[in-house]
């Protein structure tokens, strides 16, 4: 059996995060993969420049492209000057 809400990975790392009819946005981003009732999410944090982040922060469906080239669905939760954090909102596969 697995533990709740147990950590299976801390990426960080530069990447993209972009929306449908928005431009991608260069972050820097924190990323904890975990497992959270038997499902696999990821949370975390993007830094980039606030007047880039603020439209996919009211845009609910965000892509976050990583290092290595996977891509997560997002929602941005909450931006405070360059700084935003953000949900999975689909489950993730461990890398």
């Amino acid at each position: 059996m697995f533990e709740p809400n147990e950590v299976l990975q801390v990426l960080s790392g530069r990447g993209a995060l972009s929306a449908e009819g928005i431009e991608p946005v260069k972050v820097r981003y924190k990323l904890v993969i975990e497992r959270r009732n038997g499902t696999v999410l990821a949370h975390g944090s993007v830094t980039g420049r606030h007047a880039a982040l603020h439209p996919l922060w009211l845009t609910p469906d965000a892509t976050l492209q990583l290092k290595d080239t996977r891509l997560l669905a997002v929602s941005l939760t909450d931006l405070v000057g360059d700084t935003a954090e953000f949900e999975s909102t689909e489950p993730v596969a461990p890398g």
